[in-house]
């Protein structure tokens, strides 16, 4: 059987690194959120900091990675 068109199947790769990234983006950025108003909580705690920082790390190493 001879494959139609190679563009759908890059075009479906392409589609699905970008949800990827949303993804992971996404929860980087409300990892964000969490860790900045955990620093106004009276007793602070250093795993939404962590957290945040792993999560940015990955977005923006799954970003380079891609583009």
């Amino acid at each position: 059987m001879k494959p139609r068109d190679p563009q759908p199947q890059e075009t479906r790769k392409k589609l699905v690194r970008d949800s990827i990234l949303g993804f992971v983006g996404f929860f980087a950025f409300l990892a964000l959120v969490q860790a900045v108003v955990n620093l106004f909580q009276p007793q602070p705690s250093l795993w939404p900091a962590f957290l945040a920082l792993i999560l940015v790390i990955a977005t923006i190493a799954l970003w380079r990675a891609w583009r």
